[in-house]
Formats: structure tokens, C-alpha cells, sequence
């Protein structure tokens, strides 16, 4: 069954304040974004993608519902890269969708792919967080010659014993999923970010956070497909990565945690990245799920003496 798309006005209200905070966020940390809209064919589906910079292609996959937005303060860490980030179905101003609808395996993968044809790419790097991080490494299973490297910020997704706090998990629970997606929702912009709170980030970072990303994750928040898109992506689980599929990952891997990340212990990220043939395993010190948040340079460092080794 091919998902419905729930399309997003340009005349919207709600949408016109989303553009702009995003740009006003880019702006922020230098960014200036060329936006591509690509045709999911067979699925109805537009995938908003951000392209920044020049050089050679990075993929950016991220997580949670598929913002790039939150990734920026780490954009700007790569400014000798040609960035292409994804804003998965449901996030950053891509269409929404019920995800109950797909097989998710096969519907990431087809995403994914598609949107490296469109841009004629192949054997990639790919810098993933969280969810898209589990997009990526099914990618990478299933279609190993797109892929040259990955690396995985934060848990990636329902890998081996990892898995979301309670409050992401109950949003997977109908009936009452909606009932804890507006308990999780900010009311206002001053409290935006206390979601950022339950993944394991601090009073302190979120106070050093800048205002304009605070109106990001507000106004994104309030767009009409957010609701359905998030609780659906919670509901329709991405199936368990175990350690035996990941035996047979065959790309050089990064694997970047915070000791703070509420999805995984640093015991359980250890025993992810032992079960990877080839990967590099760093911990960012007090970080939490969102590691660059914590420490973009340190973490942009890290990412790109990888890269630099491929």
C-alpha cells in the first residue's frame, strides 16, 4: 500500500514561520541552503533536501522525525564538504505521511536511495543520527556499494539493547500516543527545547543554545502533518538491528555517543560497536543524544579525521 502524502501549503502560516526560522538558525552558523523537492516515485511522496556548500558530497540523515534543522550548529563544521541533507518524510518541510502505511525497511532504503540518484551519487559518505542512523545502516546493508562510509551520532535507533526513553516509546501507544505527543510538545518558544531535557542534555547546554533554535523546534513543532508523522514513525517501530545483521556491515564505521544519551549506556554502545567489523568507537563527554549539541567542534573533528582516513 503506497503512503498518502499530507502536503504542506507554501501559503500556510504555520509554514511560512518554519521557513523562516530555519533560515534565521542558518544564518546563525553561516549557512545558505538550495532547496530541492524529489519525487518519491510510487510512494506520493516529496522529500524536501538541503543542499550547502561545495566540495565532495556528504549525506546528512537525520533523526527524530527527519529535521535537518537540529544538525546545524555541526553543519558548519564541514565547510570544505558539498552537504546533502535529507529531511526525512515528515520532517523539514517534506511531506507527511502515515508510516503505518510502508514497509519501513524498504520504504528508508527506496527514500534514501532515490534521493542519491537524484543527485547521480554513489559510494558515499553518510553522517546519520539516531532514526536516520538506522535508515542508513539498512542502506548500507542493502545497497553496500552506495556507501563508502558511515557514521552514527547518538544511539542509532532500535539497535541490539538501545532503545527510546519511556516518553518516545508511549507515543508508539495508541490511543493515548497523541495525549503524550502534546505533553511533549513546547507551548510556547521559551520552553521549546525541554524535550532535549529527557534524551539527556543539561539545563546548561539548552541555556547556551541560541534563540533561533528554540524557534525552530517551536515552529516545526506546530506544522499540521508533525503530529500524525512522529506518532505513526513511533508506532510502525523500525524492526530491531541485532548483532548478527551487523556482522555483515562492510563500510568503515564512526560510532559517536554521549555519556548522557538516555537511548543506550556507553556499556551498550561498546557492545554495538564490537559487533561492527570495522568500527571506531568515540564518547563525547556529558553529551547527550544529540552529541554535537554538547561539542559541534569536537564532534565535527572527529567526523572528519575519519573522513579523511577513507
Amino acid at each position: 500500500m503506497e503512503p498518502s502524502a499530507l502536503t504542506l501549503s507554501s501559503n500556510d502560516p504555520k509554514v511560512i514561520n518554519a521557513c523562516y526560522a530555519e533560515h534565521q538558525l542558518f544564518d546563525f552558523y553561516g549557512l545558505q541552503a538550495k532547496d530541492h523537492y524529489v519525487f518519491l516515485p510510487g510512494q506520493g511522496i516529496k522529500v524536501r533536501v538541503s543542499e550547502i556548500g561545495k566540495g565532495e558530497p556528504l549525506i546528512i540523515v537525520p533523526g527524530n522525525t527527519g529535521d535537518v534543522f537540529p544538525l546545524a550548529s555541526l553543519l558548519a563544521e564541514f565547510g570544505d564538504r558539498r552537504i546533502i541533507a535529507i529531511n526525512r518524510p515528515g520532517g523539514g518541510l517534506s511531506e507527511g505521511m502515515d508510516h503505518n502505511s510502508v514497509d519501513i525497511r524498504r520504504f528508508a532504503v527506496t527514500t534514501l536511495e532515490t534521493v542519491l540518484n537524484y543527485f547521480d551519487l554513489k559510494n558515499i559518505d553518510i553522517v546519520a543520527h539516531s532514526m536516520g542512523a538506522h535508515w542508513s545502516l539498512w542502506l548500507a546493508m542493502d545497497r553496500p556499494k552506495l556507501v563508502r562510509s558511515l557514521t552514527l551520532l547518538g544511539n542509532p535507533g532500535n539497535v541490539m539493547k538501545g532503545r527510546p526513553p519511556l516518553l518516545l516509546r508511549l507515543i508508539g501507544k495508541p490511543p493515548l500516543n497523541k495525549l503524550f505527543f502534546k505533553l511533549l510538545m513546547p507551548a510556547d518558544k521559551s520552553n521549546a527545547l525541554r524535550s532535549l531535557k529527557f534524551i539527556g542534555h543539561s539545563r546548561q547546554t539548552l541555556s547556551e543554545l541560541p534563540e533561533e533554535l528554540s524557534s525552530c523546534y517551536y515552529t516545526f513543532g506546530l506544522l499540521p502533518h508533525y503530529l500524525i508523522s512522529l506518532t505513526s514513525l513511533m508506532e510502525n517501530a523500525a524492526p530491531k538491528i541485532d548483532e548478527e545483521q551487523l556482522k555483515y556491515l562492510k563500510q568503515p564505521t564512526l560510532f559517536i555517543l554521549g555519556t548522557k544519551d538516555t537511548f543506550c549506556s556507553i556499556e551498550t554502545g561498546k557492545q554495538i560497536a564490537a559487533a561492527i567489523p570495522d568500527c571506531r568507537f568515540k564518547v563525547i563527554e556529558g553529551a547527550g543524544h544529540l552529541p554535537w549539541l554538547e561539542s559541534p567542534a569536537n564532534c565535527g573533528y572527529l567526523i572528519k579525521e575519519f573522513l579523511a582516513e577513507r
